[in-house]
Order: C-alpha cells, then structure tokens, then sequence
C-alpha cells in the first residue's frame, strides 16, 4: 500500500512536479547573480545611507534593500518615477534598476502556471504531493534498507533501483525543504495558515511640527543597521501630516519628521517572523549558497521521476495478467505471492486459475501487500521463494513486519509453498518462518508447509492435488513457466578442462545466432542484450520448464556471451550446454546481477573463487584497466585438472590488473589445500587490506563459500569487525550456487 502511495501521486503530478522543480532550480540562480553584484554595506545605518542619497539624488521617494544587499532607489525625475542601483558608500546612482523579465516570466511559471488563483492552487497541490511522496519514498527506503538507522548504507538493488535511491537519498533534505516551505506559503496565499501582524503602525500617526529635521541625524533612523532595512519611504514634501515610513528585518514603524524619533512601532509577531523564515529558505534570497543547494535538488526531480515511472512499468510489466481476480476484501480466498525473479507467477497464476475455476473467489498480490482484516477470507495461501541462504525475496520483505501488528485471528487456515534449491543449507526457509509466524497468530495449518526444489513441476502439481483435497475440491492445474524475452545465441567456441568427461567443465563462448540488420550490421556491431560481468545468463533446456542461472564472464562490450559450466551427474542443463558443439544455437536470457560488482572508487579488491566461480572474477580482473588493486585466491582440483584460465592469469598478474595469484589444489600429489587454508595462511595481510576498505567478493559453490565464510571470521578476530558487518557495508558479498 505504501508503495502505491508513493508512486499514484507522483506518476499524476509527474510533468506538473518537474515544471515546477526546473523553474525552481533557475530561480535559485538569481540570488547568487544578485549578490555577486552587491555592494558591501557593512557598518553603514540608514540615516547616514538615506543622507548620502538624498544629497546625491533629487526627489528620492523610497530606499529598498534587496535580499541580496543591493539598495534600490525610486525618485521622480520630472514627472516620472525611476529606479537606481545605489552605491552606498557615496550615495550615488551608478545604474538603473531593471528587474530581469526572464525571471518576472519564471517566476509566474513557477509560483502560479502562468494562471491567476486556479495556477497557485494547482502549485500548492503540486508542493503537497512532492512532500508527501519525498516522505513515502524515504519510508520505503528505510524499509528496504532495513531499518533507520541502516538508511545511510549501501543501496542494493539493479541499476535503475540504485540510481533511483541514491539520487533521492542525496536530494531528500532539499526536497523536502522546498515542498513544506512552499506548502506553507501556499496555505498563507489563501488564508488557510495566519499570516500574524495587527493594527497598521502607519495608521492614524501625525508629525508632532512642522519642521523637519536633516534625515543623516534622525535617531531612528541611526539606531538601525542597513543589514536590517527593507524598506524606507520617506515623508513627502509637501504634505505636512506625512510620516516616515520604516520597515526592518525585526518590525516597522513610523518616524516623526521634525524630531526623527518613533511615533509608532511593531515587532514582528510569531507568525510573520515563521512567514519571513519559510520565504528565505525557499527562494534562498539572502542566503544564496541555499538558494544554489535547493535548486540542486530540484534538478533531480526529472531524473526521479523518469526513473519511477520506468521502475513502476517494470514492476507492472513483471507481474502477470490475472483473469477474475477478486476485489481483498471480497475474496474468500488469498493468495499471496513471494518472489525475487517473478518465476514463483508463474505457479500463482496456474493456481489462481485453478481455485477460481472451482468455484472460489481468488485474491492473489505480492506478500507485501499483506493487510489486516479480510473481512470474508476462509483461507490464506502463501506461494514463495527464498532469497539466498534463508531470506525473504523482493515481494515478500515487509510481509513478516505486517503480519507481527495484526491481531491474532482465527478461522481462518492457511497453507504454505515454499520454492528453493536443496544444495542451500536453508532450503525454503523463508517459506518455514512464514508458516511459523502464521500459525503463531492463530491460523490453522492445512498441512506441513509444502517445498519445490528449482521450479520443479511435478512437486508443484503433488502440493497442488493434496491442497485440493485439503479444500475438497479438485484442481485442474495447468502451469506455464513465466520467462523473459529470450535471444538465440550461437556457439562459436569452447574450451573445455578435466580428464574425466563425465565431470568436466567447459568455457563456451556465444554470439547472437541472428545476422544484426541495418547500421549495425554494417559498423559490425552484435545484437547482444544489455548485460555486465557478473549478470546472469538464464538457460532452459530442452524440455525442461526452469531455467538454470549461469554467471557470466564477459559483458555486452566484450560483443560475446561467455559462461563456465562444469557437468553435474544428472544435471540436464549443464549436461545440455556440455554437449554442445560450436555452430549449435541456445535459447537464452539475461538476468541482471547489480550486487555482485566491485564497488566504484580505488578500494583493493579480494576476490575468492573455486571452480567455476571463477568465471565472473577473472571477468573483473580482465576489465580492470585502471589497474585496481585485485588479488585472487582460487581453488582448483589440480594444475592438471580444473586451473581454469590458468595462462590468462598469469598474463593478467604480468599486466598488473592482478596485483597477486594465490592458488590452492585439494587434489594436488603434493602439498593439498583448499582456498580457505590459502586464506587464513594470509591473515595478516588480508587484515590490512580490510583496514584499507577492501571488498571481498566469493563466487562458487556453497560449502565453498561457507569454509570461506568462517575462515574470514578468524582472520577479522581482534579488528573490531566480522563477516555480518562488513556484509551490512556491501564490502563482503556472494554468488553462490
């Protein structure tokens, strides 16, 4: 719910926010501009200022001081009303005062759309909905960070989740200033918020003579700094009743002529005091470096804005087309979905269809959009996967957090579904603590909470004939996988290591198997999709319906799709791609992987591999041009068998894109080890490349990384830090498989 908060208003308001932010950044421009042409005032009061321009200037009517610091002068020359720049020190005119017409015409754009009170209004609605979504977005941003007090961590997430992020992060407080400031004085333009002030001090006054005194020796006048002034009208003439009018930064007043001293004066109250506050610190007059800060953050607004919009389509895009499904609080039945890749839709939609054909009114969303009180629910079904070792995917992180501030309930029953892969120690754990903390609110359990290793069908259909009769109703399920767009991709090479055929590992090297058309064809440029080292390529083989996910080695500017597969006894898919010849064309996707890279900046880089894991290592150490400093540790069979890319390293250590090679062979005839003995025989100096803000990167398989895990919690002893904190920093990350 929070996330639709956040997004309906601001894909409505989207062109109507970004043409009042880039007003509101050029606007911010100007009072740098003014006060770079400001004359210094300093130590400078008004009766001597007022003196020096009366003596300069004939038929001076009235002073203004710019919030810049520029002093304007009004004064008739003959019958016409002029206004000059003043220079304060001498009292002369030295240009005349022009106020720019660009910004006059901004400004209206700004303020009112060109349009009298339905513009304002339409403005002021525009500056309620840019706090209200600045405050949704920083929720939700402390939520996928976990917590408050995370808030200020690494974003993780793809490209456009992080630019989307880390732009708002940096931009928050300026957004949010701008909108409050500009909502208050949007309620005071109206009459909805006080404006403060009483009776006129100018009001029924009179000159106690009159004579006059000389203006450069009026006390008053003397008593106040030209910092203070904003306005000063001086008494006309030929009216003898007139009065000195005197406004300043702390209130205003009226002067007597023939003595100089106050008739009347008035203190700004509280509110013109909050009112005079707000309207500096949105136009940033007189404190221009604000002014520059606020129009900074205005400038963002497109970018979020685009980057919402086209993050709001992409979700919308990833989630199927439901046919009948029920209005939450209509539907007798719930059906909430978990999933980090959106394969998990694919069951949900073959179930929905199913439950809804036999007669039940369906409700199916994300985990996430988990809420209290359904009013007719008879049942709740929870379908989801689990992210890494045991955690909640995308669509079901706030799902636990929900269901803790619900009531207990009951009559209600429920079924869990979890999806996994049985080589990760917790398989389906998540699906374990949803069933756990369900049951703990009074639900009853239609049975043990059901598991699904790698999208497997018939474990699916299995869970699905013993849920119908659980309900009593029989279910005709048909599944269709849900898959991106896929691109048909040519092996033109391979490279293949290990004596044993049955078990050996092949680098294959594709390119798209389609002829590209058009310029491309003729610049020589491939039709590859977008995708870096590190990013996943997703492969179903023949007859199969789940993809498996390959780490790739190379990146689109490479112009070939390169992959390491290592043959698995019964493994269809690897055994799949193996057998492949050169010439033989694949089916195949990217999967983007943004939180396995190395950081950006000139950190050192530890990078830990095993196997195959090192496909995407050996892919960062060949794009490290800038040479960074990179060590790897990696773990063969043997240098015989399994040193993948062995001559490649050893070339990219002379180059100095690898700083150091350090290998270890558990099946070596002499002197066995593993990456992690390698590891902890290195402590020392991998400590002090932590205390120079190393990240360290692991890619292979799971035991691997675990062996790997453990000796890091050694190695960090006695520093102040282990592997969960430097994890929570986004400096110990994993792909593992």
């Amino acid at each position: 719910m929070l996330r639709k908060l956040h997004s309906t208003p601001g894909l409505i308001a989207a062109l109507l926010l970004v043409v009042i932010a880039l007003t509101g950044s050029v606007l911010s421009v100007f009072p740098t501009l003014e006060q770079a042409g400001a004359r210094d005032t300093a130590g400078i009061d008004v009766a001597t200022l007022v003196g020096r321009v009366s003596a300069r200037v004939p038929g001076v009517e009235t002073l203004v001081r710019q919030p810049s610091g520029t002093i304007v002068a009004y004064h008739l020359v003959g019958q016409e009303q002029q206004a000059s720049i003043i220079d304060p020190g001498s009292g002369d005119a030295v240009a005349p005062y022009r106020p720019s017409a660009v910004q006059r015409w901004v400004k209206n754009l700004h303020r009112k759309l060109l349009l009298d009170d339905a513009g304002r209004v339409a403005t002021g609605v525009a500056a309620a909905c840019m706090l209200f979504i600045v405050l949704c977005g920083l929720t939700l941003l402390a939520r996928r960070m976990g917590g408050w007090k995370h808030l200020s961590g690494p974003v993780r997430g793809n490209t456009l989740q992080r630019l989307h992020n880390e732009t708002s992060r940096v931009a928050l407080a300026g957004l949010v200033l701008s909108a409050a400031t500009g909502l208050v004085m949007s309620l005071a333009t109206f009459g909805l918020m006080p404006e403060g002030g009483g009776t006129d001090p100018f009001f029924d006054v009179r000159p106690s003579a009159a004579t006059t005194v000389a203006l450069a020796r009026m006390p008053a006048l003397r008593a106040v700094d030209v910092s203070r002034l904003q306005q000063l009208k001086l008494a006309s003439p030929g009216d003898p009743s007139d009065v000195i009018e005197l406004e300043t930064t702390d209130g205003a007043g009226a002067i007597d002529p023939a003595t100089g001293t106050w008739l009347a004066y008035r203190t700004l109250d509280g509110w013109q005091r909050l009112h005079a506050t707000v309207r500096m610190l949105h136009t940033g007059d007189g404190l221009w470096w604000l002014g520059l800060l606020l129009g900074a953050s205005s400038v963002t607004v497109p970018l979020l804005a685009v980057t919402g919009f086209l993050l709001w389509l992409r979700r919308r895009q990833g989630l199927p087309r439901l046919a009948n499904n029920a209005p939450a609080q209509g539907a007798d039945t719930e059906l909430l979905v978990g999933s980090e890749t959106n394969t998990t839709w694919g069951f949900a939609v073959a179930l929905h269809t199913a439950l809804t054909q036999a007669g039940l009114r369906v409700h199916t969303a994300p985990m996430n959009d988990f809420a209290a009180g359904y009013r007719n629910a008879r049942r709740l079904l929870v379908l989801t996967a689990t992210y890494g070792d045991g955690e909640a995917p995308e669509s079901a992180r706030q799902f636990l957090a929900r269901l803790a501030r619900t009531p207990a309930s009951t009559g209600v029953a429920f079924a869990v579904l979890g999806f996994g892969d049985r080589q990760f120690p917790q398989f389906c754990g998540y699906a374990q603590q949803a069933h756990a903390a369900l049951a703990a609110k009074g639900l009853e359990a239609l049975r043990e909470p059901g598991t699904v290793d790698r999208q497997s069908e018939p474990e699916f259909l299995q869970w699905c004939e013993r849920l119908g009769d659980a309900l009593g109703v029989a279910l005709d399920i048909h599944y269709t996988p849900l898959l991106p767009h896929t691109t048909a991709l040519k092996l033109v090479s391979r490279t293949d290591y290990g004596a044993d055929p049955q078990s050996l590992t092949a680098v294959l090297r594709f390119v798209p198997a389609a002829a590209a058309q058009g310029w491309r064809s003729r610049l020589g440029l491939s039709r590859l999709p977008t995708f870096e080292t590190g990013d996943l390529l997703g492969v179903v083989p023949p007859g199969g319906a789940s993809p498996r996910y390959y780490s790739l080695v190379s990146a689109a500017s490479d112009g070939v799709v390169e992959i390491c597969v290592r043959r698995l006894f019964g493994g269809v898919c690897s055994g799949y791609l193996t057998d492949l010849q050169p010439g033989a064309t694949i089916e195949a996707f990217v999967r983007p992987h943004e939180s396995f890279r190395p950081p950006a900046g000139a950190a050192p880089v530890i990078l830990i591999g095993a196997g195959t894991g090192i496909g995407p290592l050996i892919g960062f150490i060949r794009h490290n041009a800038p040479q960074r400093a990179m060590h790897l540790y990696f773990g063969a069979r043997s240098p015989e068998d399994g040193f993948l890319y062995g001559e490649e390293l050893d070339g990219l250590v002379g180059d100095r894109r690898l700083r150091s090679l350090t290998t270890a062979f558990s099946r070596s005839s002499t002197n066995r080890s593993y990456v992690q003995d390698r590891l902890v025989a290195d402590a020392q100096r991998l400590r002090e490349l932590i205390g120079h803000g190393a990240q360290v990167m692991v890619c292979g398989g799971r035991m691997m990384a675990e062996g790997v895990a453990i000796a890091w919690e050694g190695i960090l002893a006695g520093t102040g830090l282990s592997v969960a904190q430097l994890r929570t920093q986004g400096r110990y990350v994993e792909d593992v498989y």
